[in-house]
C-alpha cells in the first residue's frame, strides 16, 4: 500500500517537510524500507525537534533503538543542545542528557 501511495504521490521525495514529518516516521514503523535512507539523509541535514523527534519516535516503537543511537551519534554534534536531549529522552527515557563543552 505505501509503494503505491509512494508512486503516487512522491512522499519519499518530497521537499516538503511536513508531509516528511508524517511520512517517514510511518514507514519506520511499518517498515516501509525505500524510506529509510532518504529518513536518514533529512535528519542528517536539520536539527529541529518538530520534524526530529517522529522519527525517532517512530525508530523506538519500530524496534529500531540499535539504528536510533546509530543516526543520533552521527548527528548529535550538529543537533541543537535541546534537540539532542530531547533525543536522548525518547532514546533512553526523560532525565537524560549530554553535557557539552561550549
Amino acid at each position: 500500500m505505501l509503494q503505491r501511495i509512494d508512486n503516487d504521490l512522491g512522499c519519499t521525495q518530497t521537499s516538503d517537510p511536513e508531509v516528511k514529518m508524517r511520512w517517514y516516521p510511518t514507514c519506520l514503523v511499518v517498515g516501509y524500507a525505500p524510506a529509510t535512507e532518504p529518513c536518514h539523509q533529512w535528519i542528517s541535514s536539520m536539527g529541529r525537534s518538530k520534524y526530529l523527534n517522529p522519527v525517532y519516535s517512530a525508530l523506538m516503537i519500530s524496534g529500531q533503538k540499535d539504528l536510533a543511537i546509530t543516526w543520533n551519534n552521527e548527528n548529535a554534534n550538529f543537533y541543537s543542545e535541546i534537540a539532542e536531549n530531547e533525543i536522548l529522552g525518547i532514546i533512553y527515557g526523560n532525565g537524560v542528557k549530554r553535557s557539552r563543552i561550549r
